[in-house]
């Protein structure tokens, strides 16, 4: 997923900073659309921009990031071609689950679709469209908790509405009505808030997380959604930055170390007890079944059952994890400072890669052959399947891997 939340890049000088060259079409004064309905600029080194993630579309690499960037190497990287996208927002997030059938996340509420593998985009949900979805939602669970008829029907102290029924039905209505005016506000405000990160089970099923607790469910492949907002316990509206899964169960992260588990397949979430309190920004479910989640000031921890047990993952240097990826042999970290950390999968003492120095990291791929993907603040990078291999753990090495 693509830390988007961690600070944008400065804007002065962005050009000279990536080396970016950008085909800017004469736009006539007042004519130019809003980025979410502006199709992307074409870049002569897309490459090199700020991209915020990376996935497998079959053989195919497909990364995604700023300005509506989306672009796919089907040379594992060496070489990419930017996609026809229809936005210019920011897209923090790409999910495919065959060779062609694809989704992107991103800012203005953004949801777009490829079926081609993502050579081509579409649109399917913008910020507006949600917040109306979302609005909806709230009005039909108002209108099932009526906030004033048990008080008038029974007034008195120890009459049936005194009872905890009755307390659980106030209580419900309440939490109807809260819901409903967030939902309001979200209607006033507009297209302004992201979604962070996406989990497709199939061409069909998918669900999208975002800012202050945006959450949404499809089930024929984003023609349609619903809102999964009033079906998650979050009252403060904290941000949902990952989602990770598999077939039946799936886990959500965020803010105030947010943790939330669904056991069947996303219709209902619990939340889970966390160590610690700051904020998660990925999420990455082990071979074993076991949950990693990491975020700031490196602070990762590992989630094993039965019984729900976490252990803390120590990290070589405390800084904030932008991206982990699991390959079936090795789980990575990368972080704020362009490190990548590599352990053993089952989260054991990990190591730092002898790497060059590279600024901030916010997604991996891990290919075949040992090969690392890397997207960030200066485009995307491949990482010799050598680099990609720990340090031995000596104490020059292990220095090497810190921010002291």
């Amino acid at each position: 997923m693509g830390i988007a939340m961690l600070g944008a890049a400065p804007r002065l000088g962005f050009c000279a900073l990536l080396g970016l060259c950008w085909a800017v079409p004469a736009w006539p004064a007042g004519a130019v659309a809003a980025p979410e309905s502006r199709p992307a600029l074409v870049a002569q080194h897309p490459e090199k921009a700020w991209l915020q993630a990376v996935v497998r579309a079959g053989s195919r690499l497909v990364a995604v990031g700023e300005r509506g960037l989306i672009l796919y190497s089907d040379d594992a990287g060496v070489h990419w071609t930017q996609a026809r996208v229809p936005v210019s927002v920011t897209l923090t997030a790409v999910s495919f689950v065959d060779e062609r059938q694809g989704w992107a996340v991103g800012h203005y509420g953004t949801v777009l679709h490829s079926d081609d593998g993502g050579q081509t985009w579409r649109r399917q949900l913008d910020g507006v469209a949600a917040a109306r979805i979302e609005l909806a939602a709230a009005e039909r669970e108002a209108a099932g908790n009526p906030a004033g008829g048990l008080a008038a029907e029974h007034p008195a102290d120890g009459s049936p509405a005194a009872g905890p029924l009755a307390a659980e039905r106030r209580a419900g209505a309440a939490a109807a009505e809260k819901r409903l005016a967030a939902a309001r506000r979200l209607v006033q405000d507009g297209p302004d808030k992201p979604f962070f990160d996406l989990h497709f089970f199939d061409a069909a099923n998918g669900i999208i997380v975002g800012a202050y607790n945006l959450a949404f469910r499809t089930h024929d492949g984003g023609r349609t959604w619903e809102s999964l907002m009033g079906g998650i316990a979050n009252p403060g509206a904290n941000h949902l930055y990952a989602i990770r899964g598999t077939r039946d169960r799936l886990y959500v992260v965020g803010e105030q170390g947010l943790v939330f588990r669904s056991d069947d397949g996303g219709r209902s979430f619990g939340r889970l007890a966390t160590p610690y309190q700051g904020s998660y920004f990925s999420a990455a479910v082990l071979p074993s079944g076991d949950l990693v989640v990491a975020g700031l000031r490196g602070n990762a921890w590992r989630l094993s059952g039965p019984g729900d047990h976490w252990t803390q993952i120590e990290l070589p240097a405390p800084v904030s994890v932008t991206a982990l990826a699991v390959d079936g042999r090795r789980l990575y970290f990368a972080n704020q400072a362009g490190q990548v950390y590599a352990s053993d999968a089952d989260a054991a003492a990990p190591r730092a890669l002898q790497l060059p120095p590279m600024p901030m990291l916010t997604g991996l791929l891990p290919l075949a052959d040992g090969t690392l993907v890397a997207t960030g603040l200066q485009g995307v990078a491949r990482l010799a399947p050598a680099a990609a291999v720990p340090a031995a753990p000596a104490a020059s090495a292990a220095h090497a891997g810190r921010a002291d």
